[in-house]
């Protein structure tokens, strides 16, 4: 008996229906695609297939359809796209990029119209959104894993997605023993590389995504955007999961309580800066399965382990212990007793390489030192975090990244005012004393804004190699 729509053995040829120009691809591939030589013109889906009444799903180009194909009695999914240009050019890119991506966790295309106006895939238990029940950290790590891995095909291919959200990850029924297999769908958003994309379907200022999930720069310039977008999306997919809260746009989602130890991991998807953020999905998968391994280890021990292997230059800790203070910049003691436990050279190495984010955490840690959140600590250790944060400061400035250094001083000042540690105001009277040109007039506004911090900085005899200094601090 000839096969319709089935792998087929060398030996058989596809029985094809009444105007129908479909052909399998490699047997070994599976999927349908348009055959050779064929006309243009679209067929129309009811001519294959019987449609269900109420659709699985809409979206702003296309609506899908339950549908039983009138031969072979499959049930699949039929996405059939709007009865207007625009949405007709999205199904086509997004049927002529899906077929170029061969992976288990990407929906397949079964077959296409010759016009691009529609297209068949398996018809999906549920998406992401529908079907999670309860937080289960191994399904999470199991959804990432499997989605990152799909997504790090498509980026290889320089194809980014651009729509990562809950009900774009969709479940097909598992295999051996699994309960589902998790797929990407909805391709017709996807960037092209430069150069590949025939005809302009986003334009500057164009909204993309879906909001919460949207990375940030998607709504300046979607045709910018970079596998950074899609981590962003993953990330805060990963937040929704773990907190049960549907995300805001804008507005930080991290994990608590049970889930704590994710919160580093999504912090570091998740960051409003596109190239301060996860850049790839073989660093989220790593990272991943990095939570899975240390899940069990208090935030404070983790801490201590990896200020210890920064002291001791093994790679990899500096960026571990960032982005845990990055994750709980509400732990006075993570920032106390380990952030500020970093020596002057990677200090000076991580404001280097990270300017804004050395400025911000920085100013995090100054901020708990004007709260009162040193406990009964001894006082005289105060000058740790203190020197710390003049290390941050002087760093910016000597590397001339005045901007991030002007952002960090109102908040050093402050806590420096505030403990009136007479070594570390010395300290730095004998740092502003040597600043010259640039650095003088970027700071002397932030200096001389508040009175008592001019006051507490005055000294009889002090000079400054900057005119535009002493005369703020009253000096002739």
């Amino acid at each position: 008996m000839p096969c319709v729509r089935r792998r087929c053995s060398p030996d058989e040829r596809p029985l094809r229906p009444r105007s129908s120009s479909m052909r399998p691809v490699d047997p070994d591939k599976g999927g349908w695609v348009v055959m050779a030589g064929v006309s243009d013109s679209s067929i129309k889906a009811q001519e294959l297939y019987r449609l269900g009444a109420r659709t699985l799903g809409y979206g702003s180009y296309a609506q899908v359809f339950p549908a039983v194909h009138k031969e072979t009695g499959e049930e699949v999914a039929l996405k059939r796209a709007y009865n207007r240009q625009d949405a007709q050019d999205r199904i086509k890119r997004e049927i002529q990029d899906q077929k170029r991506l061969a992976h288990p966790n990407i929906m397949p295309i079964l077959e296409h119209d010759p016009g691009f106006t529609w297209y068949t895939m398996p018809r999906a238990v549920g998406n992401l959104k529908d079907l999670r029940q309860r937080p289960d950290e191994e399904e999470l790590a199991s959804i990432l894993l499997a989605i990152g891995e799909a997504l790090d095909v498509a980026h290889q291919l320089g194809l980014v997605h651009r729509d990562i959200s809950p009900q774009n990850i969709l479940a097909l029924s598992g295999e051996s023993g699994a309960r589902y297999r998790w797929v990407v769908a909805d391709w017709g958003m996807v960037r092209r590389p430069p150069g590949e994309a025939s005809r302009i379907l986003t334009r500057t200022g164009q909204g993309m995504g879906t909001p919460g999930y949207d990375a940030p720069e998607l709504s300046v310039d979607p045709r910018k955007a970079t596998s950074a977008a899609d981590v962003y999306s993953l990330g805060r997919v990963a937040a929704w999961y773990l907190t049960g809260t549907p995300p805001a746009s804008g507005v930080r989602l991290l994990p608590d309580g049970e889930f704590l130890h994710w919160r580093p991991f999504v912090n570091a998807c998740t960051r409003q800066e596109a190239s301060l953020r996860t850049q790839t999905m073989s660093e989220l998968r790593d990272m991943v399965q990095a939570v899975l391994n240390d899940r069990d280890e208090p935030v404070l021990t983790k801490a201590r382990r990896l200020v210890e292997g920064t002291v001791l230059g093994q790679e990899g800790s500096l960026e571990g212990l960032v982005q845990l203070v990055d994750a709980h910049q509400d732990d006075a003691s993570l920032y106390f007793d380990h952030f500020a436990q970093i020596p002057t050279g990677p200090t000076r190495a991580w404001c280097d390489s990270a300017p804004e984010r050395a400025a911000l955490l920085a100013s995090v840690l100054a901020r708990h030192l004007v709260a009162g959140s040193w406990g009964d600590r001894d006082r005289e250790y105060v000058s740790t975090p203190l020197a710390f944060l003049l290390t941050v400061l002087q760093a910016l400035v000597g590397n001339n990244d005045l901007g991030h250094a002007q952002d960090l001083a109102p908040d050093f000042f402050a806590a420096d005012l505030h403990w009136n540690d007479q070594d570390q105001r010395r300290r730095t009277l004998e740092w502003l004393g040597d600043l010259q040109a640039p650095a003088d007039r970027a700071l002397a506004p932030v200096l001389g804004a508040r009175q008592d911090v001019v006051e507490y900085y005055r000294e009889p005899g002090w000079r400054a190699r900057s005119v535009v200094l002493a005369t703020i601090l009253g000096v002739s």
